[in-house]
């Protein structure tokens, strides 16, 4: 009897342990500015569970708010009705019949201050890092954006190949960041994510032998025109970076042609940059760069070109100019852009693009923001965490098909950034504490991509605008996964709590709570 009752106590011992080891991890809090970040070390990082098929007549509703919670989730049966005080009402209507753009996915950059700074952290903690991003417990990030070569965010300016008139290129040459840290994390990455990860890269400069006020930053574009040696000779440098990931283990999806191109009109620009007209831009693609990635195997058919990867308020006449024109249009496979100016252009840009040019792609390639001064890296600014949250779902109710953040991690005083251009990140690393910090926006990024995988598709929801389609504290937005789950988006920046009546035009109604100044993610089957 003895024996039975031990065995029996064992058993129960070993459950427990097995289910308290698999369960989420809940989020270490430090207070910081307006909220708080949560702070993770070898011993101890929240974590969100993989997302679960639920019953029918349940609906799934992950939050996170200001005032404490991280992605806590909760249950409610369809056609309970929850009574708030001071609450203001919201009606949502979901029409399934209502299909528009298919998801790419969302993601971040593996920048060199990013690479620098996961390396700097214990194998442990490395690990955690990517995992936090893109493992089955993290947020499962799909996109990663790889810098070639240099750019504000290095030590220092630098290119693959400082030899003048090297047109052949044989000195070209990868360094201790490619191979030591970016190749190895990348490999990491996919390694974690259940999925296939679509990794692109962007060129800040080429060259400065190739540019025409011979250096890094400055303005300045590539000698003479395309079709050129000057152009030819850079587009073989861009194919070079590609194929050696390559044989290092990197599959490719795709590349945008040229990092923030206006900004090499600008003879002052204080870092990296070159510069491409729309015209410029059109004519290396179709000549150069188009065809020599073509006859490496990388064809319109498996790699995606972007076109731009600048600010929305040169849109839509710069992707037109390139889309109007038959050969650089097969070559080129959508537009990527920023999110810097969005204050003074419209979102409803990419509505005229899309118009224009169904066919193409409009994809968020970076975005970034600093604390305010004496904290650039925003530690637990939950309104840098908002900003994300609404630019994000702004973008995909008008035609935006993925979100990709800037900078992965960066150290404590927001860089290393051989311009002092110190911004803040999702993830903040202390290395000397080895440990690193979750910002609000980590959790902004996460109610998008774990709940939206690749392949997803947004769909119906009124009122599609509340007030103002740039500016609202309220926005909603929905989603059809894969799966066959429903998905809706709540961005809640108002100070009162929201009482929301959700009706689904293909089942029932249910009336949720939600609180002030919280991202959800409500997920139903």
């Amino acid at each position: 009897m003895f024996q039975s009752v031990k065995i029996l106590f064992l058993t129960i011992v070993v459950i427990t342990i097995a289910k308290s080891a698999d369960a989420a991890q809940k989020c270490q809090k430090k207070p910081h500015h307006d909220s708080f970040v949560c702070v993770c070390t070898e011993k101890r990082c929240d974590t969100i569970d993989p997302l679960k098929r639920t019953d029918n007549d349940v609906i799934q509703i992950y939050e996170s708010t200001r005032a404490g919670k991280r992605f806590a989730r909760r249950i409610q049966k369809f056609g309970y009705n929850v009574k708030v005080l001071y609450a203001e009402n919201r009606n949502l209507t979901i029409d399934r019949k209502q299909k528009f753009q298919e998801i790419i996915g969302f993601g971040g950059s593996f920048s060199d201050a990013a690479s620098l700074g996961i390396g700097s952290l214990s194998k442990k903690l490395q690990h955690q890092v990517l995992s936090a991003y893109y493992g089955k417990k993290g947020i499962e990030y799909s996109v990663g954006r790889v810098v070639i070569a240099g750019s504000d965010f290095s030590n220092r300016p630098y290119t693959y190949d400082e030899s003048p008139w090297d047109w052949n290129l044989v000195n070209y040459s990868f360094v201790e960041e490619d191979t030591k840290y970016k190749i190895p994390q990348l490999l990491l990455a996919q390694e974690l994510s259940n999925i296939k990860l679509k990794y692109f890269a962007s060129s800040w400069a080429p060259p400065a032998w190739l540019k025409t006020n011979n250096k890094l930053n400055h303005g300045g574009g590539l000698h003479e025109a395309p079709g050129s040696i000057f152009y030819k000779t850079y587009a073989k440098y861009l194919l070079k970076f590609f194929d050696g990931y390559k044989a290092a283990g990197i599959d490719w999806w795709g590349m945008t042609i040229q990092n923030e191109p206006a900004t090499g009109f600008d003879p002052w620009f204080p870092w990296n940059t070159c510069a491409f007209s729309p015209e410029t831009e059109r004519d290396f693609l179709k000549k150069d760069l188009g065809p020599t990635m073509e006859a490496a195997g990388y064809t319109p058919e498996n790699f995606n070109i972007m076109v731009l990867d600048h600010n929305r308020n040169l849109l839509p006449a710069w992707a037109d100019k390139i889309f109007k024109d038959p050969e650089a249009s097969r070559y080129a496979k959508g537009t990527g852009v920023h999110w810097y100016g969005n204050a003074v252009s419209s979102v409803k840009i990419y509505d005229d693009l899309h118009a224009l040019h169904p066919d193409k792609f409009i994809f968020a390639t970076e975005a970034c923001t600093s604390g305010p001064d004496g904290d650039r890296t925003g530690l637990g600014n939950w309104t840098i965490g908002e900003e994300y949250a609404h630019d994000i779902l702004r973008d995909l109710k008008h035609w935006v098909t993925g979100w990709t953040d800037w900078n992965l991690v960066l150290d404590m005083v927001g860089g290393p950034n051989w311009v002092q251009n110190y911004q803040s990140a999702p993830i903040i690393v202390n290395a000397e504490k080895n440990e690193f910090y979750k910002n609000p926006s980590f959790y902004a990024m996460g109610h998008f991509s774990k709940f939206l995988p690749p392949k997803s598709v947004r769909i119906g929801i009124l009122p599609e605008i509340i007030v103002n389609p740039d500016s609202d504290q309220f926005q909603a937005g929905a989603f059809e996964r894969p799966d066959g789950g429903i998905v809706v988006i709540i961005i809640n920046s108002r100070d009162a709590n929201q009482l929301v009546t959700i009706t689904d035009t293909e089942r029932w109604t249910v009336k949720i709570n939600v609180e002030p100044h919280s991202f959800n993610s409500l997920l139903y089957y």
